[in-house]
């Protein structure tokens, strides 16, 4: 036996080699330069020894077999040659193993990511086991790259050329069942059985007997095999299929800003038209040109920043306490949406309304959202059944002396949340947690009503629930820090991406996101169209213009929020609100009230509202550059980001990026919003902002912490990375 570099192997006596990746030190195993040498050379060695008869791979984590490769060894590589080189050493040793004279097989429990799915799609049989962590994919787009260890060649002649598209364009993952029917692996077995069954399988082959084969001439339809031959064989079938792809593409993705799926197509092309070896090649070439441009950059810090944060509580400081049981306050869409997540995650949780009506659409909600989940083949019906079951509902307030932590989620209004704190606090347990899925309202306010405010802490969730990564965990003024590390750990345990935030109007996100949306408004106010608005937005890489944004959070929302803003920092936040309320009265409310700026047939939006220039005291009609419109709008919302780190509403800068890039969609190809302020230069930003002052008023004048950082000659990110 040996072991090194996160790897063992060892030899039984029945001739199957065992080679184990074991990472105590990680929670998951990642590939490495010095793991890809150490593999080459037990594969040179198994090619040389008579005695190995067959090789499996497997994992020692249960939960994991093998993530990729690490980005760290990624994120430092700045040239193209280092980059195709890298790639190119991986595609040598993934070869080697796919030519061994002796069979292999990959025993997958747990995930399989980019270059673990490389290794499997080199072995000769592969298995997955039955579990809910099981899922494979190719994700590689995700961090602005594609596959380069042979995953673009290979993947394409196992499962099919229009299966691969699907899967490398998307950085789809599947689980073990959906990868059993695409033909990625070749058996699903129970966990306890996946090592024997494994080996069973390599006796097998190595005494000549068949080998499974689950593979795409089984699984696929007729239909499915005829256009995959002809996309192989026929190049004008090729080009309409890419050419769709292509088309899909630009829907979501502009290749300015995000090349990678649209170099994957070209490396796909080469699969299915070129030999493998000129195929790994042009794979090489591509990830060479991929990994040391500006997307990938930020997209890996993105990455690994996130992964940060997932990590278990201590940056509180305090002592996180399991919740066993939860409860929510309100089965509107957001509580029922909270209620469902939690259910989710295998812990009960009392839902409570005061009438029955919200509480039964809610139940009906989350049951078609599993429905569909169950279509999918995401989850089967009995675990669909046991989701449902986890939901108790109930008009009264027994029961919640058992919860652990409470989410109340009723209308945003102070004294409303003070009632219901005021009514269940004396029927939690000593240690239970009130969180408040508070948008704007301080949580100080909200605990004033509270015999124990070291045990309120505020939990925003986005809408909609069950998308959005992000919640802000708010530390109120008595909050203690093992509430707040309670409350960020289960969010953890929700699969959401927890920032823990001062406790201040707005908090984070709505406090920054409204200085935009203000800013947007005033454009409107001067004459300028608010499709040009939006455009200019969406082009910058917003997912959605601030107007059609303000359609979609409901208009009454965005001035309810702008008026807690407009009291707390006064001159700063003031804007006019008179679109808003003009629209409003006109009962122009947003998308659910069927229009709002936009107009919208059957839910979907169409063009701007006539009525919405007039109704907002537009003055005449007036063209802006796309440039200086999104000048006028980022700006807004990297000074009011300054002044939330001079504030300390957020610790560090990374906090605030990664807030901003999942709970508004900031463009994660730019890193985030203060990234985008230190690749612009500070000192260009603050000059850009001074000349707005002057222009526009002195909401734009520079923060004193922007200011301080030039004549420091500082950065957010001082090592530039």
């Amino acid at each position: 036996m040996s072991a090194t570099a996160g790897i063992r192997d060892h030899l039984e006596a029945d001739g199957i080699l065992h080679v184990v990746f074991d990472q105590p030190e990680r929670p998951v195993n990642l590939l490495d330069g010095e793991l890809l040498k150490r593999l080459s050379a037990i594969l040179e060695q198994v090619r040389v020894e008579e005695q190995v008869k067959g090789v499996l791979f497997r994992s020692a984590k249960p939960e994991n077999f093998l993530a990729g490769m690490d980005i760290d060894s990624l994120s430092g590589i700045d040239d193209a040659y280092r980059a195709s080189e890298g790639a190119r050493f991986g595609q040598t040793v993934f070869q080697k193993l796919a030519d061994l004279s002796i069979p292999t097989a990959c025993a997958i429990q747990g995930g399989c990511m980019g270059g673990g799915t490389e290794l499997a799609l080199a072995c000769d049989i592969r298995l997955a086991g039955e579990h809910p962590t099981t899922l494979i994919g190719l994700p590689e787009v995700r961090i602005g790259i594609i596959p380069g260890f042979g995953g673009t060649q290979r993947l394409p002649r196992l499962v099919g050329f229009t299966k691969a598209v699907d899967m490398i364009v998307a950085g789809r993952r599947l689980n073990s069942r959906q990868a059993l029917r695409a033909g990625l692996v070749d058996e699903i077995v129970l966990p306890g059985r996946l090592e024997a069954r494994a080996v069973a399988l390599l006796r097998q082959a190595a005494d000549g007997g068949d080998r499974p084969r689950a593979g795409i001439r089984g699984r696929r339809s007729a239909g499915t095999r005829m256009l995959d031959w002809a996309a192989a064989t026929v190049p004008p079938v090729r080009r309409w299929v890419l050419n769709e792809a292509r088309r899909k593409l630009t829907v979501k993705a502009d290749p300015m800003h995000y090349p990678a799926p649209y170099r994957a197509l070209e490396a796909l092309d080469a699969a299915v038209s070129l030999p493998l070896p000129q195929g790994l090649d042009i794979e090489a070439r591509i990830i060479g040109e991929l990994i040391p441009g500006e997307t990938a950059r930020n997209l890996m810090w993105l990455f690994r920043s996130q992964a940060a944060f997932r990590k278990p509580s201590g940056s509180a400081g305090g002592t996180s306490r399991k919740v066993a049981k939860a409860g929510v306050i309100g089965a509107g869409i957001m509580g029922g949406g909270i209620a469902a997540l939690i259910a989710d995650q295998d812990i009960p949780v009392r839902l409570k309304d005061l009438r029955f009506d919200p509480i039964l659409t809610a139940l009906r909600t989350a049951r078609e959202g599993w429905n569909r989940k169950v279509r999918r083949g995401r989850l089967d019906p009995g675990q669909r059944d046991e989701r449902m079951a986890r939901i108790a509902p109930t008009v009264h307030t027994s029961g919640f002396t058992r919860c652990d932590l409470v989410v109340e989620a009723v209308v945003e209004d102070l004294e409303v949340k003070q009632q219901v704190l005021a009514e269940l606090e004396p029927l939690m347990a000593d240690r239970a947690v009130f969180a408040s899925n508070t948008s704007s309202i301080p949580i100080g306010e909200i605990a004033a009503a509270a015999a124990r405010p070291d045990r309120v802490v505020g939990l925003h969730f986005f809408n909609p629930v069950d998308r959005m990564p992000l919640v802000e965990v708010i530390a109120g003024p008595e909050s203690s820090a093992d509430a707040v590390a309670t409350v960020r750990d289960f969010a953890l345990r929700l699969g959401k991406l927890p920032i823990v935030v001062k406790d201040s109007p707005g908090f984070l996100v709505n406090r920054i996101l409204m200085f935009y949306l203000g800013e947007a408004i005033r454009l409107l106010e001067e004459g300028v169209r608010i499709d040009a608005v939006d455009a200019a937005m969406t082009r910058f890489g917003m997912p959605l213009g601030p107007f059609a944004l303000m359609d979609e959070i409901g208009l009454d929302t965005v001035l309810h929020v702008a008026r807690v803003l407009q009291a707390a920092y006064g001159k700063r936040a003031e804007g006019s609100t008179r679109a808003l309320e003009s629209l409003i009265l006109s009962e122009r409310r947003g998308v659910r009230a069927g229009g709002g700026f936009y107009r919208y047939r059957r839910g979907k939006r169409t063009l701007p509202d006539p009525e919405a220039y007039s109704l907002s005291g537009a003055r005449e009609p007036r063209d802006l550059p796309p440039e200086t419109i999104q000048e006028r709008l980022v700006l807004a919302m990297v000074n009011e980001a300054a002044v939330c780190l001079e504030d300390g509403v957020v610790e560090r800068p990374v906090d605030l990026d990664i807030a901003m890039v999942t709970g508004t969609g900031f463009p994660p190809f730019r890193g985030g919003l203060l990234r985008y302020a230190d690749s612009n230069g500070i000192a260009v930003t603050v000059d850009r902002l001074a000349r707005l002052a002057d222009a526009h008023g002195e909401r734009f004048r520079p923060a004193g912490l922007l200011r301080e950082m030039v004549m420091r000659q500082k950065l957010f990110y001082g090592d530039g990375k």
